[in-house]
C-alpha cells in the first residue's frame, strides 16, 4: 500500500510539473488566437503567403527543446491556422526533453547536434513530401479558416477570461491523461519496455516509433536513456523521438470535432518516423 502510494504521489507530481511547464506557453497560444480571430482582418492573405514556408517553420519550432510547442502547434491546426503537414513537421522535429537527457547521460554534443539536424532534416523532406501527396487535396490555411469549430470560442466573455479558461480547461485535461499514462507506464517497468525493443533488430526503429506515440514527455527520456545505455540504435532513437510529440497528440483528441483531422496527421507521422529512422539505422547505426 505504502509503495503504491508512493507511485501515485511521484507519478502525480511528474505530471502536474510537466503540465505546469506548458501552462505559459498555451496561454500565449490562446491569446494569439484570440488577436487573429478578432483583431487581423487580413490573416487569411498572410497565411497563404506564408504557406509555402510550412514545414521548415514547423521544423524550426519543433527543433526547440521545450514540451510545449508541439501542443501549442497542435492547439492551432485544431484551429485551422495550420497546414496538417506543417504540423506533422513540427511533431517530427520534437524532442521533447532528449537533448537535456542525453548531455546529461553522457551523450557527445556532436551526437545531440547530429540528432537535431537529422531530425530537422527529415522533418522538413517528409513534410513537403506529404504537403504535395497525402495531404495535397486538402484545404490551405487560408480556407481552414472557415472551419466553425475552434478551441478558443472569443466571441464570447472578455479576452482575459476566454484565454485563461481554455488554457485551464487543457491544461486539466493534459494533466488526466499524462497522470494515467506515466502511471501505467511505471507500473510496466522501464526494463520491461527496454527487453521487448529487439536490440540489433532491423524493426527497433518501428517498435520505438509506436513508443514514441506514447504522448508524454516520460517517452523522450526513456529513449534517451535507453540509447545512451546501448539499448537502442541511433536510427531507433530517432524514429522514437520523431514520433514522441508528447502533448500534441492530447490536444488533438481533445475536441471532438478535430479527432477526424487527427488520424491521418499521426498515420503520416509514424509512417515518415519510422522511414526515416530505418534509413538512418541502416545506413548511419
Amino acid at each position: 500500500m505504502k509503495s503504491l502510494l508512493h507511485i501515485l504521489s511521484h507519478v502525480f507530481s511528474e505530471a502536474f510539473f510537466d503540465v505546469l511547464k506548458t501552462v505559459p506557453l498555451l496561454l500565449v497560444v490562446y491569446a494569439l488566437l484570440y488577436y487573429i480571430d478578432n483583431r487581423l482582418t487580413n490573416t487569411p492573405a498572410l497565411l497563404s503567403r506564408a504557406a509555402r514556408f510550412g514545414p521548415v517553420v514547423g521544423a524550426l519550432a519543433g527543433t526547440i527543446p521545450q514540451c510545449g510547442f508541439s501542443a501549442a502547434a497542435a492547439a492551432l491546426f485544431s484551429a485551422g491556422y495550420l497546414a496538417p503537414a506543417t504540423l506533422v513537421a513540427v511533431f517530427l522535429a520534437t524532442s521533447d526533453e532528449a537533448v537535456p537527457v542525453m548531455l546529461a547521460g553522457g551523450a557527445s554534443a556532436p551526437q545531440v547536434i547530429l540528432l537535431l539536424v537529422v531530425k530537422f532534416s527529415i522533418a522538413v523532406i517528409g513534410g513537403y513530401i506529404l504537403r504535395y501527396t497525402v495531404f495535397r487535396g486538402h484545404r490551405a490555411p487560408d480556407e481552414e479558416l472557415e472551419i466553425e469549430m475552434s478551441p478558443c470560442d472569443c466571441s464570447a466573455g472578455s479576452p482575459v477570461w476566454s484565454v485563461i479558461w481554455h488554457t485551464v480547461k487543457t491544461a486539466f485535461f493534459l494533466f488526466a491523461v499524462l497522470f494515467l499514462l506515466n502511471f501505467g507506464v511505471h507500473l510496466i517497468g522501464e526494463d520491461v519496455l527496454a527487453s521487448l525493443l529487439l536490440s540489433d533488430s532491423i524493426f527497433q526503429p518501428l517498435l520505438c516509433a509506436v513508443l514514441g506515440l506514447i504522448p508524454s514527455c516520460a517517452m523522450s527520456v526513456l529513449l534517451s536513456e535507453l540509447f545512451v545505455s546501448g539499448t537502442i540504435s541511433f536510427g531507433a532513437l530517432v524514429a522514437g523521438l520523431s514520433t514522441g510529440a508528447g502533448f500534441g497528440y492530447i490536444v488533438l483528441f481533445e475536441e471532438k470535432e478535430g479527432r477526424r483531422r487527427a488520424l491521418p496527421v499521426i498515420a503520416a507521422t509514424l509512417a515518415v518516423a519510422v522511414i526515416g529512422g530505418t534509413l538512418v539505422q541502416v545506413f548511419y547505426g
